[in-house]
């Protein structure tokens, strides 16, 4: 069974951007899960909608790739700008409506363990916001994106 992607779309669409994404996505014969598939690693999700059981859903997926792409921003950029992290956590919920069947909000909050002043962290949380793959691809969807932080003593 062919992957259903024209191979001169993909090559095309290669070079024009700067990075490249591939994943392989497969729903268990059940019905009940997805697999998907990226170099060595796995993620299982669930396909049934309400099988609290059968892993993550799609929604709850998309909230974890916000996490964690914001994760590796604050890191990138506390890293460049010498300021010290001790621990980060963030907090993410959405809220979808069933008709039409879409997001319709994300909230997320990220607490950041600090002896940084606010004013760096404040700067710190504003360019990982600004320079997130993921969340600037969401803006814009039609459905509100918000995001606080604050100082956490402890993020565990």
């Amino acid at each position: 069974m062919g992957s259903g992607v024209d191979p001169d779309v993909m090559k095309e669409a290669k070079g024009s951007v700067g990075q490249h994404y591939r994943v392989r996505s497969e729903r268990s014969a059940d019905g009940l899960r997805a697999r998907t598939r990226v170099r060595q690693f796995s993620l299982d999700t669930g396909a049934h909608r309400g099988d609290l059981e059968a892993g993550p859903n799609a929604v709850e997926t998309l909230l974890a790739a916000i996490g964690s792409c914001l994760l590796t921003g604050l890191g990138m950029v506390a890293e460049g700008s010498r300021i010290p992290l001790d621990a980060v956590a963030i907090d993410l919920e959405a809220e979808r409506s069933d008709q039409p069947p879409r997001i319709t909000s994300v909230r997320y909050a990220i607490h950041l363990d600090s002896g940084a002043p606010d004013e760096r962290l404040a700067r710190l949380v504003e360019l990982a916001e600004r320079n997130s793959t993921v969340l600037g691809s969401l803006r814009g969807c039609g459905f509100a994106i918000e995001g606080q932080w604050d100082r956490a003593a402890s993020t565990a």
